[in-house]
């Protein structure tokens, strides 16, 4: 057994700095642990002398069965090996040199470790037992995870009896499918009940009616088109255990043809609740061999897995007697809700949020699933306190089945102390219209009756007609504009009034943003205008060609424009110019000698040609531009040349 705090007092075996290695080790035993010091070789300059040392990096022990590697720096342990302590985390084996006696007592510990016995020097030995002790551990590690998924696995028992009824007659009760003759159209077989039964001869494809032989509400398939139907929804089926229960994600499946109807289930994923927490189990197809296995490791394919399905409610009472979900009214919910329900959602906010008993008994089945699957986490200890309503409030919002949305406005007539008519908070939910979107229309409007009779009359969503009247009153107040007034405040044609506004703030913005450019140009331009005297040695033509260097900022913004590049989109280039660090030069042909053709960036320092685009950044005729441009570089050194010499000359005079 290493006792790590003896370890620490071990006194660490004398050595003396290795220079032909950049690792010493010295091994020594304590107990039934070999103990390896570690020392870095490195140089250190004393003078003028260059000297190496050996300083101490860490402790590495080990007893065949556990290892642990102490750093000296810090003091403190880790569960690394040697390599990550030599190199903080990078696998990479370096040498560590051992004396002869280090080596002695590595072997005979080593005695009996048969792998990697090519090797022979000690620390790669005790690296390969490392590995040894790191793959066992990770064995056993595994083999213990198979052996807890199994348990959990073995807990299940079988579906009950009536599985499939219920299935038949709750979850696939829409999926009911009469199948007919598709030539002679007069007789057919209902999957669901299995008559035959005469038809008319005048149904259609896809249309629904009723079976003549059970009455239930079908829906025609002609043989020919559709010999089966093939249904898949979410089922969950909960399981008591004698620590906690089960909650058994199952996918379920229906095929119907003119045989009948047939049932299958699929277990996808199993969540294990022991009264503390939560194991999840997923049922995983291999990619190698295709077969299906369980594994508490989420698959790629579940990471938008939402928990929903239908509840499986005969049982749900009894399963959850006596656990801290014993209240939570889940068989009601799914009952009333016929559809499949966030469970999972339900289940992680309940014991956070223990209202929702008392949601749903108050008949607030919609309020409490949109609470479940948000974020925000109310508080309080009686329903008027956690809702913000009084109990006539309260009756009117179960009445309406309400959400947040008709909260938010039964809160609003609270507060402003108006009245709704509740089939106006009915449709204002249903279109999706919230009070924060409409503070501003009702500051003007003072009337929910007069904003939703406004708000009905446009030629368009309802809550997109919101958010377009808010911004044009926003826009119609930033103008001075009386909102106040029924022209302003209700326009005719609120799309036209709004694009215009927004297009005058556009322009308006667009404006500044130009004077803005002007005034930086203008200043960029007196500076450009100062060095244009150093720029007429990039001036030159032949018979048929002439570079230009330009003179001004809008020179660069229209070249930019005809040309469709980037040399004038910005003040970038006109910068430069401004500096002195690069020039921008055009290149005319003599015969159009206004049209843009090549646009060249020349270094000043330099007089290097850095870049050189046409139209689209295209290079059309390279090789005649090419010959032009090594004429142009010929001709700036000469001028060079030139200036010197004058500034030569004038210096000697």
């Amino acid at each position: 057994m290493i006792r790590k705090k003896e370890i620490e007092k071990l006194p660490a075996v004398p050595v003396k700095a290795d220079r032909k290695s950049g690792w010493t080790g010295r091994i020594q035993m304590a107990g039934d642990a070999i103990v390896m010091d570690v020392y870095e070789n490195v140089y250190q300059v004393h003078g003028k002398v260059k000297e190496k040392h050996a300083e101490p990096r860490f402790r590495w022990v080990c007893d065949k069965k556990n290892f642990y590697t102490y750093l000296f720096q810090g003091g403190t342990w880790t569960g690394q090996g040697i390599d990550w302590a030599m190199d903080a985390g990078w696998y990479r084996s370096e040498e560590i040199r051992v004396d002869k006696k280090s080596q002695e007592i590595a072997e005979k510990f080593l005695e009996g470790e048969t792998e990697y016995t090519y090797y022979k020097d000690a620390a790669n030995r005790l690296r390969r037992l490392e590995e040894r002790i790191r793959e066992e551990k990770r064995d056993r590690k595994e083999q213990l995870r198979e052996q807890r998924i199994e348990k959990r696995q073995q807990a299940k028992k079988p579906l009950p009896g009536g599985w499939n009824r219920w299935l038949k007659n709750y979850v696939f009760r829409e999926e009911r499918y009469l199948f007919y003759d598709s030539k002679k159209r007069t007789a057919g077989t209902c999957a669901y009940c299995g008559g035959e039964v005469k038809l008319s001869g005048k149904q259609k494809y896809n249309e629904y009616g009723k079976c003549p032989a059970c009455g239930s509400r079908i829906q025609y398939k002609a043989e020919k088109k559709a010999g089966a139907v093939c249904s898949e929804k979410q089922a969950v089926y909960l399981q008591k255990t004698e620590e906690g229960f089960l909650t058994r994600y199952i996918t379920v499946r229906k095929r119907s043809t003119r045989e009948g109807e047939k049932y299958e289930s699929f277990e996808q994923i199993l969540a294990t609740w022991n009264g503390k927490r939560i194991w999840y189990d997923y049922c995983t197809i291999s990619e190698f061999t295709g077969e299906k296995y369980w594994d508490d490791r989420r698959p790629s394919g579940l990471s938008r897995w939402n928990g929903e399905g239908y509840l499986y409610t005969r049982n749900v009472k009894q399963v959850l007697k006596g656990t801290v979900f014993q209240y939570a009214p889940l068989r009601e919910w799914a009952v009333h809700s016929g559809k499949e329900i966030p469970f999972l959602d339900f289940m992680e906010r309940y014991e956070e949020s223990p209202f929702l008993e008392f949601f749903i008994k108050a008949g607030l089945y919609r309020l409490t699933e949109e609470y479940v699957r948000g974020y925000e986490k109310w508080e309080g200890k009686s329903l008027k306190e956690i809702l913000g309503i009084d109990r006539q409030q309260l009756r009117r919002l179960a009445a309406m089945d309400g959400g947040k949305k008709a909260l938010g406005w039964l809160k609003y007539e609270k507060e402003s102390g108006t009245s709704i008519r509740d089939e106006l908070i009915a449709w204002m939910e249903k279109e999706w219209i919230r009070t924060g979107d409409c503070e501003e229309i009702l500051k003007v409007t003072g009337s929910v009756v007069k904003m939703t009779n406004y708000i009905k009359k446009q030629n368009m969503p309802a809550n997109e007609a919101v958010i377009m009247w808010r911004d044009y009153l926003r826009m119609a107040e930033r103008r001075g504009n009386n909102v106040m007034d029924d022209i302003v405040r209700f326009p005719k044609k609120l799309r036209q009034r709004h694009d215009e506004l927004a297009r005058m703030e556009e322009e308006e913005r667009e404006l500044e943003r130009e004077q803005k450019r002007t005034k930086v140009r203008n200043m960029l331009n007196e500076r450009i205008k100062e060095r244009l005297p150093e720029t007429a040695r990039y001036y030159w033509e032949n018979e048929k060609y002439r570079i230009i260097p330009a003179g001004a900022c809008e020179e660069l913004v229209k070249e930019g424009r005809t040309l469709h590049h980037c040399v004038g989109k910005d003040d970038y280039y006109m910068e430069k110019m401004a500096e002195g660090k690069s020039w921008i030069c055009f290149l005319r042909k003599k015969e159009n000698p206004d049209k843009p053709w090549y646009t060249i960036e020349v270094d000043m320092e330099s007089d290097q040609i850095m870049q050189y685009y046409s139209e689209f950044d295209r290079k059309p005729e390279l090789d005649i531009v090419e010959k032009i441009l090594d004429a142009f570089r010929k001709n700036i050194k000469r001028k060079r040349q030139e200036t010197r010499i004058r500034v030569k000359e004038t210096a000697i005079a």
